[in-house]
C-alpha cells in the first residue's frame, strides 16, 4: 500500500474513531447513520459534476505536461515508445472523460495547476503520481454515486462507473510502468473520502490546486491524438432505478406462513 493510501486511510479512520466516540457519548446507530447521509448529501449533483470536471482537466494538462517533457528528453529515463503510446491514449481518454462531465453540466472549478518539479523530470515520481491520483479519482466516484443513486440519477451513476473503471486501468499501467509487481495489487478501491468535497480538499492537501510547485495550464502543450481509443462515449442504455410495484398475489396460490 503506497503513502497517499496510507495516509488517506489513516484520515478517514480518524473520522471513523469520531463516529464511534459520538455512539459512546450517546448517539444511537440510527443518529450516527443519519449525520453520516446528512454529511454525504453536502455534495450535490452539480458539485460532483463540478469537481470532476476539474480533476479531469488536470488529467488533460499533466499528461500533456509529461509528454512534452519526455519528448524534450528531461526525464531521468526515456519514455519507450509503448509509454508514450500509453501515455497519449490515457491523455485522450482524459479529454473524453472531461466531455461526459462537461455535457452533464460540470464546469470547471479552475483552469490552473501546480505540481512538484520533480514530477516533470523524474521518471518514477511522474508515475507514481499518475497512481496516486487515479486511486483518489476513483475512490472519489465511490461518493459521487452515492449522490447520484440519493438523488435519483441512474443515467450519471452509470456514467460514474464507467468513468472509474477507465482511471484504475490508468492507474494499474502507470503502477507496471513504474516496476510495482503485482500492479494490480488491490482487490477493490479503498473508500478514501466520504464527499466528493472531501476529495478536492485532497488535491489542494496534495498541491494540485493552490500549491507552490510548477504552474501547469488547461489544456497543456500539444494535440490531443486519440487515434488508438475507441468507445469515445459513455454508452449504453440506462435502466431506472426506482423500484418496481409489488406484483399482485398469483390467483389460487398457497401463502408462505
Amino acid at each position: 500500500m503506497n503513502d497517499y493510501v496510507m495516509t488517506a486511510a489513516a484520515r478517514l479512520s480518524r473520522r471513523t474513531m469520531l463516529k464511534v466516540t459520538g455512539a459512546a457519548a450517546g448517539f444511537s446507530l440510527a443518529q450516527i447513520d443519519f449525520l453520516r447521509s446528512a454529511a454525504a448529501q453536502s455534495d450535490d449533483v452539480q458539485r460532483v459534476l463540478d469537481i470532476t470536471a476539474t480533476t479531469e482537466r488536470f488529467g488533460v494538462t499533466f499528461l500533456g505536461m509529461g509528454l512534452q517533457s519526455a519528448r524534450d528528453g528531461n526525464f531521468d529515463q526515456p519514455f519507450l515508445p509503448d509509454v508514450l503510446a500509453i501515455v497519449t491514449a490515457a491523455r485522450a481518454q482524459e479529454v473524453f472523460h472531461l466531455d461526459a462531465f462537461e455535457q452533464a453540466g460540470g464546469q470547471p472549478l479552475v483552469d490552473t495547476f501546480t505540481v512538484p518539479p520533480e514530477f516533470l523530470t523524474d521518471f518514477n515520481a511522474f508515475f507514481t503520481a499518475i497512481v496516486d491520483q487515479e486511486l483518489a479519482e476513483t475512490a472519489a466516484q465511490i461518493a459521487a454515486m452515492r449522490v447520484f443513486t440519493d438523488m435519483g440519477r441512474p443515467d450519471l451513476a452509470k456514467v460514474s462507473f464507467q468513468y472509474a473503471a477507465e482511471e484504475s486501468e490508468h492507474r494499474v499501467l502507470a503502477n507496471y510502468t513504474r516496476g510495482v509487481r503485482p500492479a494490480n495489487d488491490l482487490a477493490f478501491i479503498p473508500v478514501l473520502f466520504e464527499t466528493v468535497d472531501e476529495f478536492l480538499a485532497s488535491l489542494e492537501e496534495r498541491g494540485i490546486i493552490g500549491g507552490t510547485g510548477t504552474e501547469i495550464v488547461y489544456p497543456g502543450p500539444g494535440e490531443i491524438d486519440a487515434t488508438n481509443v475507441i468507445e469515445r462515449v459513455p454508452g449504453g442504455a440506462v435502466v431506472d432505478c426506482a423500484p418496481a410495484a409489488i406484483p399482485g398475489a398469483t390467483p389460487g396460490a398457497t401463502p408462505v406462513a
